[in-house]
């Protein structure tokens, strides 16, 4: 059986496809994640992530939150892409590695119990203490 430039280029893009669509983003060494925190999966099939802070009650029941989202440093897989043209078959390899921390968004707001955003936790009291009591006149 032989095979054409054209079917071997259709066959090594196929392939180069396949391999890129499987290319999963291998986590760094798990961090610790601080106390009063929750990191989870976020964006488009969790390609990202979001961590979101809370500071202790202060004793008008607010608190200071600092949401980061982004993509944790990972390692890609190589990747390689071909393509026809009039002059022939032109690949091209894209080699692997460690990809840094890309940060979309990075921000700190104020947040009482009932202006917390609809798909974000409530207070995260571990280990934050409960506010003082304010005595009653």
């Amino acid at each position: 059986m032989t095979v054409s430039g054209t079917g071997r280029a259709l066959l090594l893009l196929g392939l180069g496809m396949a391999f890129g669509a499987t290319t999963l983003y291998a986590p760094a060494a798990s961090a610790e994640i601080p106390p009063n925190c929750e990191k989870r999966p976020w964006g488009f099939l969790g390609s990202e992530t979001r961590q979101i802070c809370d500071e202790p009650l202060r004793p008008d029941g607010s608190w200071t939150r600092h949401r980061l989202i982004g993509i944790p440093r990972h390692y890609q897989n190589p990747t390689s892409s071909c393509s026809n043209s009039y002059f022939g078959t032109n690949c091209t390899y894209y080699p692997g590695g460690w990809v840094e921390d890309k940060v979309n968004s990075n921000d700190t707001y104020e947040v009482r119990a009932e202006t917390v955003l609809p798909d974000e936790p409530g207070h995260m009291p571990d280990p934050a203490p409960a506010p003082p009591e304010v005595p009653t006149p």
